[in-house]
């Protein structure tokens, strides 16, 4: 069999989406998203072949890990990740760069369109492209959402 064959199938330690690092269960994340966001250093080795998946928790350094354990930490990709990296510069939503600093000053100020109206207008226009953008690979409405909220408490 030819080395390079997509045909080989992978040994898996089945883990069920749970952190290696953590114990956090974890979200199944596309492959396109880490090929977005890894770095070159990261990226070259990539196993094409794996399922991955996403660990939001806060305190844990790694990002995305696979069902054989392997990981991609923090430093590994390009970006700041919003659920790791407490900086009020940077982006909850990847794709129109609303960081916690600018959603501050908005809601402040009361411009318009607010944060989450702006989003869901880009959304509506399928401007967005969080699969390649947000480090969590899906959506950050959500998390935009959630963090409105815990500033206008």
């Amino acid at each position: 069999m030819d080395c390079c064959s997509s045909n080989l199938k992978e040994a898996k330690i089945e883990n069920d989406g749970v952190c290696p690092s953590c114990k956090n269960k974890a979200k199944n994340v596309k492959l396109i998203t880490l090929k977005s966001l890894l770095k070159p250093s990261a990226l070259e080795t990539l196993n094409a072949k794996m399922d991955y998946y996403f660990c939001s928790m806060e305190e844990c350094d790694v990002v995305y890990f696979n069902a054989n354990n392997e990981k991609y930490l923090v430093s590994d990709i390009k970006v700041p990740v919003h659920q790791k990296d407490a900086s009020t510069a940077t982006p909850i939503c990847y794709c129109f760069d609303w960081t916690k600093e600018k959603i501050g000053e908005y809601l402040n100020q009361e411009f318009s369109p607010d944060p989450i109206e702006n989003i869901r207008i880009n959304i509506k226009e399928n401007r967005c492209g969080c699969e390649v953008n947000n480090p969590q690979g899906s959506c950050c409405l959500g998390n935009v959402t959630k963090y409105v909220k815990s500033i206008k408490k």
